[in-house]
């Protein structure tokens, strides 16, 4: 299993074959490359979103694409996710119940945010709370590596088709 913080490399090698078109050849793979990347966000997210039974609206401050010149970067958070995130927190007698989920013993307070924030106190002594949490990073990193073996396919992919769409004319 490779970390999150690990490089990923595409095979560009097929890219050889097509040298004596420069500029156009770097334009294409510059666009397959965010392509790519902008792929590998959604696709992970989703199947994150899924797994963890979380809409995919809470994961997009989890995942952010970074562009420099010829680059293209995703950055993934994998710290863990405050349940607050992935519903509308409910008082009941027992506990907080946050979209699907219910959190025994847990409180609502706003605690200096704007956010109704889920608590739930770890011992009787007065400052003993902690925010309540989901654990994202495991899920995170099984699913990218899922990822990855499609990775230099997708960006084939995707560099053919901004090839072509260079070729075309079409801007």
């Amino acid at each position: 299993m490779t970390s999150l913080n690990s490089k990923m490399v595409l095979d560009t090698r097929f890219l050889t074959r097509l040298s004596y078109l420069p500029d156009e050849l770097a334009k294409a793979a510059k666009q397959a490359v965010i392509k790519t990347n902008r792929w590998l966000r959604a696709a992970s997210m989703a199947d994150l979103g899924y797994e963890l039974k979380i809409d995919a609206k809470a994961m997009t401050t989890r995942f952010r694409i970074y562009k420099n010149g010829g680059t293209s970067k995703l950055w993934v958070g994998v710290r863990n996710l405050g349940v607050h995130r992935i519903g509308t927190p409910v008082q009941n007698a027992k506990g907080v119940q946050v979209g699907g989920r219910f959190y025994e013993g847990a409180f609502i307070s706003p605690m200096n945010s704007d956010q109704l924030l889920v608590f739930r106190r770890k011992s009787k002594a007065r400052k003993s709370i902690a925010l309540v949490t989901i654990e994202i990073g495991e899920e995170a990193d099984a699913i990218i590596d899922s990822y990855l073996p499609d990775l230099n396919r997708k960006f084939e992919e995707f560099f053919h088709r901004e090839y072509k769409f260079i070729l075309s004319g079409s801007k």
